[in-house]
C-alpha cells in the first residue's frame, strides 16, 4: 500500500511538470498581482540646478480584468487586459552638489494601463509571454521631505507605459498563475515646490511579481 501511494505521488508529480494542456480558457477573466517594486534613482531639474533623489524599495499590488483570445486569433495569440497598479516608494535620500541630505515621505504612482500580451503556447502547462502596455499614471509628490522640510506640494498626471516578460501556468482551464517582470516608465513629471519654484525629474522603475487570474 505505502509503494502504490508512493507511486501514485510520484505520477501527479509527473503529470504536473510534464502534463499535457488543459483546455484553454477563452473569455473575460479577472486577476491580482502582488510584488516588489523597485523605483530607479532619478534625476531633478528646478531653477537652482540639478540633484540626483534616491527611493527605497516597496511593495506594490494590481488587479487586472481582461479577455483570452481565442486559439489562432486574427490578432494572434494572448490577452487583452485593463490593469490598475499602485506603487508607492519612500524617498530615502536626496543628492545636491553641496552633499547627501536625508530623504522622507513618499512618490505614490497610480496607474491605468492598457496591456496587449502576446502568448506561446504548447504541449504544456506553461505559457511564456511578452507585454506592452500604454496608459497614464497619477503622481503624488505632495508629501515628499527634504531633511524634514517639504520637497513637494503637488501632483500631476502623465503618460505612462511598461514592457514586460513572463510566464504563466496553468492550474485548472480557468485558474491560471502569473510570473513577471515588468519595466514601467512615465513621461517626466513636473511639481511644485512650497515656494513656487518647479522641479521636473524621471520616474523609471523595475518590478517582479506573482499574480493569481480566475476566468469566468
Amino acid at each position: 500500500m505505502k509503494r502504490i501511494f508512493l507511486m501514485m505521488i510520484a505520477l501527479s508529480l509527473s503529470l504536473l511538470i510534464c502534463g499535457p494542456v488543459r483546455a484553454q480558457h477563452i473569455g473575460p477573466y479577472v486577476g491580482a498581482n502582488f510584488g516588489v517594486n523597485l523605483l530607479m534613482d532619478a534625476k531633478a531639474t528646478d531653477e537652482l540646478g540639478n540633484f540626483n533623489m534616491s527611493y527605497s524599495p516597496a511593495l506594490q499590488w494590481s488587479a487586472v480584468v481582461g479577455w483570452d483570445l481565442k486559439p489562432n486569433s486574427s490578432v494572434g495569440e494572448g490577452r487583452v487586459e485593463l490593469e490598475y497598479t499602485r506603487r508607492s516608494n519612500s524617498l530615502d535620500s536626496v543628492e545636491f552638489v553641496e552633499g547627501k541630505v536625508s530623504g522622507g515621505g513618499d512618490l505614490t504612482a497610480d496607474s491605468l494601463l492598457l496591456n496587449c500580451i502576446g502568448m506561446i503556447r504548447d504541449e504544456s502547462s506553461w505559457s511564456p509571454y511578452i507585454l506592452i502596455g500604454l496608459g497614464a499614471a497619477r503622481l503624488d509628490a505632495s508629501g515628499l521631505k527634504v531633511s524634514g522640510q517639504p520637497l513637494s506640494t503637488d501632483t500631476t498626471t502623465v503618460f505612462a507605459y511598461q514592457l514586460g516578460t513572463g510566464v504563466d501556468y496553468a492550474l485548472t482551464d480557468a485558474l491560471s498563475l502569473d510570473f513577471g517582470y515588468r519595466f514601467f516608465g512615465t513621461t517626466a513629471p513636473t511639481f511644485t515646490e512650497p515656494g513656487g519654484q518647479r522641479f521636473k525629474t524621471d520616474y523609471f522603475s523595475h518590478s517582479v511579481d506573482v499574480g493569481l487570474r480566475v476566468g469566468f
